[in-house]
């Protein structure tokens, strides 16, 4: 509730993203849901994105030189993707070429930059109106930190900071790994692998120091918020090692501690399971958690060309979650790339980027993701280089991976101009997001279609509802109606596609503001996307 305040006391303003012209990308949110509703996220994996400076390695400054291919904070152009969040996988100082494993909290990975390079990063994503989140990983620390070269003393300053056992327990982890690990005579706790002991955040002591952590990245660096990396594993209550009540309870209060620091700030955690489990962590614990069923029913739909894998999972997030409090996405840096996942269909991952941007909830897109990269596992192959031309170079840390890329069919340089490419299409997808209320923050209200092969939804506010209709299949639709049995319509409509090709028919409401047997275009094209804007609510 205390997050709605502001948006509350300035619904009727109906305020949009913020531009260049102001000095902080935090503004007021549409429709008095919270300001992360009227964002698009994008995650950057640094060491991949742009090298500045030719060391091999990407950085924070090369970020800055992209920033305009992201936003280039004039509303009046449509050339950027429009992006207006950025989420940074991890940035603090790690021996791993990933940075999961943290070596100091407070300093910025030297591969990376300075302190004061991410500083300039925010200040010049800032003027553009973007947000920028950054990876706080606290479930766990390196095997290299200061505090677990401590701790291997047995009472030491930082022994109980860390979980330890002089006895080996016979205790599996939480998808049957091995979490117990040996080290001199005693075995401590790791539920990732060895090189990540787990902390102890029952100590009082560890949590004062993550407050540290968190009042220095949220005032002194001024970054917008965090991605919680593990959030399901911070504590363990006996056999109970993922979800467990002392998890919940800990980040709860880690939670109303960021609010009080900074009001504004933004938390949105990996909970990586079912959708019930994940709704218990929204609200109270986190702002939003990313919704991977939902993610799962979006890429079947995708791939198989049926709603059937899509629709009750998204019904499910629509009843479990606060209004819009979720973070639909489609593939992340532990997964197989969506390009890959689709067997390199350009038009099924254009119906992908379809069903992410244009559903409720804050959606997080990966790079490159909208140029069709392609990337199978191992972990590096998922975390290529950024392929802005045909001559992406291989990165140090993906050598002897085998990894493959489509850097000479799929790049920026070549899909930017191109209006019908992928990149034009998730371009496309985003300026309209951001243009319309309706699709940042409206209500959504899914629609039923007599064809299988058709996804159908309204998106509605107060002030403009949009009805979507995607043909998942590659096939062209000509027989099919729509039916909503009950909605926010009334009267005649004026009708205005926004997306998609055709002549509009308009609907008749019905006296409970819905419709029945509606056609809206003569043709559903293969792969199409089709949103057309409606009249007012009643």
């Amino acid at each position: 509730m205390k997050r709605l305040l502001v948006g509350l006391l300035m619904i009727v303003l109906n305020i949009v993203p913020v531009t260049a012209q102001d000095s902080s990308p935090i503004g007021t949110g549409t429709d008095g849901l919270p300001w992360w509703n009227d964002r698009v996220f994008y995650e950057i994996f640094v060491r991949s994105f742009e090298d500045s400076d030719g060391d091999g390695t990407g950085d924070l400054q090369g970020i800055i030189n992209r920033l305009d291919y992201l936003n280039d904070g004039d509303p009046a152009t449509s050339t950027d993707l429009g992006i207006t969040g950025i989420w940074l996988m991890p940035i603090m100082t790690s021996p791993s070429y990933h940075g999961y494993d943290v070596t100091d909290y407070m300093t910025v990975e030297p591969d990376y930059g300075t302190n004061e390079d991410f500083k300039a990063l925010i200040e010049a994503a800032h003027e553009r109106g973007i947000a920028v989140i950054v990876d706080m990983v606290v479930n766990h620390t390196s095997r290299e930190h200061p505090w677990f070269v401590d701790a291997q003393t047995p009472g030491s300053t930082h022994d109980s900071w860390y979980r330890w056992s002089l006895t080996r327990p016979g205790q599996i982890g939480p998808w049957g790994q091995q979490v117990w690990y040996g080290l001199g005579n005693r075995y401590y706790y790791a539920v990732f692998w060895d090189g990540m002991p787990d902390l102890n955040l029952r100590n009082p002591a560890v949590t004062q120091a993550v407050h540290q952590i968190t009042d220095f990245w949220l005032n002194d660096m001024a970054a917008d918020g965090f991605r919680l990396d593990g959030a399901r594993y911070y504590l363990e209550d006996e056999n109970t090692l993922a979800s467990a009540q002392g998890t919940l309870t800990w980040l709860g209060r880690w939670n109303e501690y960021i609010t009080s620091i900074k009001p504004d700030a933004f938390t949105v955690g990996e909970v990586w399971t079912n959708s019930f489990e994940v709704a218990q962590y929204v609200p109270g614990t986190v702002d939003l958690a990313f919704e991977f069923d939902v993610a799962t029913g979006m890429m079947r739909a995708a791939d198989t060309g049926s709603n059937s894998p899509l629709l009750p999972v998204q019904e499910r997030a629509l009843r479990l979650y606060p209004p819009g409090q979720y973070a639909p996405f489609l593939t992340n840096h532990d997964q197989n790339r969506v390009m890959s996942e689709l067997n390199g269909d350009v038009n099924k991952a254009k119906v992908a980027a379809s069903l992410l941007l244009t559903n409720w909830g804050v959606p997080f897109l990966y790079y490159g993701e909208e140029i069709g990269m392609i990337g199978v596992k191992p972990d590096e192959c998922l975390r290529t280089g950024m392929q802005w031309d045909s001559d992406t170079e291989e990165l140090t840390f993906m050598a002897g991976k085998r990894c493959t890329t489509n850097a000479p069919a799929s790049n920026v340089a070549d899909q930017i101009d191109d209006p019908d490419s992928l990149l034009s299409h998730y371009r496309d997808l985003i300026h309209l997001r951001n243009a319309h209320p309706a699709l940042r923050a409206g209500t959504l209200q899914l629609v039923e279609s007599s064809d299988p092969a058709i996804y159908s939804f309204i998106r509605f506010t107060q002030t403009e509802s949009v009805l979507v209709v995607i043909n998942l299949s590659g096939e062209a639709i000509t027989e099919y109606s729509l039916t909503l049995e009950q909605g926010p319509f009334s009267g005649i409509p004026p009708v205005e596609l926004l997306m998609g090709e055709g002549e509009v028919a308009v609907p008749t409401f019905s006296a409970i503001g819905g419709f029945d047997a509606y056609t809206p275009l003569a043709e559903l094209k293969p792969f199409s996307t089709i949103i057309i804007k409606l009249n007012q609510p009643g």
